[in-house]
């Protein structure tokens, strides 16, 4: 993968001696940046861009190019590839367009036969449709696009998949006074992908963290894997999240959808910040360059007061507590000057203050503080006389941050023209609600980190024995979902519990003193996924006569509301005295692979939708985690004279089931709901399940390295 970035040499495959021409683009930037590889050219025309020899064709260069940048109609490329591969060069980077991103089923073949002769000859290459690789160090710019200037290299690295938003990054940094490093384009990824270049930038030394634009994931559950063990920032701005923005990018990179949910949860999972747009990526850059903010007490410093109520409402809103200052830390203010502040709080208002050769001394007296883990400074001035002395003040900011190893974010309220130049110069924010987002990514970020550093072991459940996957199998012959008893009965061969259960087709079938009452009653029927919408669930039955009146009565509900579905059966089940309803499930998901979910249940399930997503296994720890982020969390903590519930026992079911879809592919979605959380220390009780198996190959989760 280095040479893709450090390439000694460097053939741009149809640049023309035309000035229109894209490739003659290339060169040119290349030679005017002071670019430090060799540049070749190879085309049909022979001549010369900027003193760079235009080649007809690959034997005549003078060397073998360590790689070969492509921009040509896409019809030519597996002939020039072929040439390329013969003359011994192993990577191309291909920015031409015209691939499965106007039609997959017409360009099917073409990418295919790009594919085969990369494999016959080892070429690595990136594309199609890209616009290629920037590397600062190198002054390389692969892009068709016209770059004025260059820059020095910087340690932030970026992964795009639009040649766009990668063209965004590299321009809105420097304009944020923070310098990029090198940039990659990914297109179409037909072969290199997000996941190979993520782990280039995790075990590259010259960068410190990687800014990642997606609108689709090629191997997810690669890219979460690596960036589990990640020691640097991974900023993740991924698109894409609904059918309407998926068929635009379908057109515009091949790109296909993932589950919103399944990405949000790994994001968590693996400690990745996931940002909406480019703003709040260049936001998170700016405030990751500081030590990380290791908990959530701020020191708030404002020249104007009402800026000062402005930020301490956003420190309501992202959860940071407003510590009180101890009285000693006034006392110091008090020996730095002679005019008092307005009131001796947090925040506090300088609005009274105007010597500007204190305030990097008040800043650090806050940063000194054992009660606070960073700053934030409302810088209000005026900038036809207080421009230089701005620039001083914040001069300074760097060394303060490293001294203490405490991030201090600065909102700049100032005039736009101000604004803009300073922003160039300086890693500051333009309001307070900015400011504190941007230490809001720095405090959940080492949240994140510190959870996944210690997420510890998984539970080592062993819950696919040969049984189990012979009888998912038989209903996959079948090719047929199994019913809610055969759910239960394949779950409890797993080594889960349920409540007590009894199959029956009429009252008679029900032995006397099989089960205790009071009991619920369930419809059994392969054609009715919900079965409280055709009235085929009661409850609370107190005794045998009523259980058989409820039969009759489901059945009747059935034929009225949904004649089509055939009743196949009732399940028997002895009622739950006690227990709060929570949900667990997961799926086999197509990108990410397995993955379980939990939340509120019941028939709260689909009206809250208010769970939590992991990419599984999971160990114990992340299974709390889950848990602990969910709206409900405060049922399961007890609130308000309720008893708190079991919740080890629930994270316990998480982790099983987790492993459960790992072991048993099989298993193309699973519902336990709902699931009785009983009070601490008393366990919960299974109630109902549904299993859905893969009954087409398409759906079986693929083997993965």
């Amino acid at each position: 993968m280095r040479t893709f970035f450090y390439p000694q040499s460097m053939v741009v495959v149809g640049a023309s001696p035309r000035k229109k021409n894209l490739g003659h683009l290339i060169i040119l930037n290349n030679v005017r940046l002071g670019c430090k590889v060799r540049l070749y050219g190879v085309s049909s025309e022979e001549g010369e861009i900027a003193g760079i020899r235009i080649y007809r064709e690959f034997a005549s260069l003078p060397e073998t190019p360590d790689v070969a940048l492509f921009i040509t109609p896409a019809a030519a490329i597996p002939d020039l590839l072929e040439e390329c591969g013969k003359r011994g060069i192993r990577r191309a980077v291909i920015e031409s367009s015209g691939f499965s991103e106007f039609s997959r089923d017409e360009n099917d073949a073409l990418e295919t036969k790009i594919l085969e002769i990369a494999e016959r000859y080892g070429i690595r290459f990136v594309g199609p449709n890209c616009i290629g690789i920037v590397n600062y160090d190198l002054n390389l710019v692969m892009p068709f696009l016209l770059y004025k200037q260059s820059l020095p290299g910087g340690r932030v690295g970026m992964i795009a998949q639009s040649g766009g938003l990668g063209h965004i990054y590299l321009e809105g940094l420097p304009e944020n006074s923070v310098r990029p490093g090198k940039m990659v384009s990914m297109g179409n990824k037909l072969q290199l992908d997000e996941t190979d270049f993520l782990r280039y930038f995790l075990g590259d030394e010259a960068t410190d963290m990687v800014v990642v634009y997606l609108e689709g994931f090629k191997r997810g559950r690669d890219f979460f894997q690596a960036a589990l063990s990640a020691s640097k920032p991974i900023i993740l701005q991924k698109s894409n999240r609904n059918p309407l923005s998926a068929s635009i990018a379908r057109s515009h990179t091949a790109a296909l959808s993932a589950s919103d949910d399944v990405v949000d949860g790994s994001c968590r999972q693996a400690a990745v910040i996931r940002v909406e747009d480019e703003q709040e990526a260049i936001a998170a850059v700016k405030i990751l360059q500081q030590p990380l903010m290791r908990g959530r007490r701020l020191a708030v410093l404002s020249r104007s007061g009402g800026h000062a109520v402005i930020t301490a409402d956003a420190c309501s809103q992202y959860g940071f507590d407003l510590v009180p200052f101890p009285e000693s830390f006034f006392e110091r203010l008090n020996t730095l000057y002679t005019r008092r502040v307005i009131a001796p709080q947090n925040p506090l208002d300088l609005g009274e203050i105007f010597d500007y050769r204190i305030y990097a001394r008040i800043l650090e007296e806050a940063l000194k503080l054992d009660c606070v883990d960073g700053a934030l400074f409302n810088h209000v001035y005026q900038s036809h006389y207080e421009s230089d002395m701005s620039r001083t003040f914040l001069g300074e900011l760097d060394s303060l941050v490293r001294k203490y190893n405490k991030p201090a974010a600065v909102a700049v309220i100032t005039d736009a023209a101000e604004t803009m130049e300073i922003l160039k110069s300086f890693p500051v924010y333009t309001s307070p609600l900015a400011a504190i987002k941007a230490l809001h990514i720095s405090a959940t970020y080492a949240e994140r980190k510190e959870l996944r550093d210690t997420r510890g072991e998984g539970g080592g459940f062993s819950l696919s024995p040969p049984s189990l996957q012979e009888r998912l199998a038989a209903f996959i012959e079948e090719k047929r979902h199994p019913l809610a008893d055969e759910c239960i009965d394949l779950l409890e061969a797993a080594g889960l519990n349920f409540i007590r259960s009894i199959k029956i087709k009429q009252i008679g079938d029900l032995e006397d003193g099989a089960i205790s009452f009071p009991v619920a009653v369930k419809l059994l029927s392969s054609q009715a996924s919900h079965k409280s919408d055709v009235g085929g669930v009661r409850l609370n039955l107190p005794d045998r006569d009523a259980l058989g009146k409820a039969l009759e009565a489901i059945r009747t509900s059935v034929s009225e509301r949904a004649p089509d579905v055939s009743v196949e059966g009732f399940l028997v089940q002895e009622m739950v005295a006690e227990g709060q309803e929570f949900f667990v499930g997961g799926r086999q998901d197509p990108v990410f692979g397995p993955v379980v979910v939990a939340g509120l249940g019941g028939i709260f399930l689909e009206i809250f939708r208010d769970t939590a997503v992991r990419i599984a296994p999971v160990t114990r720890n992340e299974a709390l985690d889950m848990l602990s982020g969910l709206q409900a969390w405060p049922i399961l903590q007890g609130r308000r004279g309720q008893a708190p519930r079991d919740v080890e026992a629930l994270a316990d079911l998480i982790c099983r089931v987790a492993a459960l879809l790992v072991d048993a592919p099989r298993i193309a979605e699973i519902d336990l709901n709902p699931v009785f959380v009983h009070r601490a220390g008393s366990g919960i009780s299974l109630a109902d399940s549904r299993i859905l198996v893969a009954l087409e190959e398409e759906n079986q989760l693929k083997k993965r390295e």
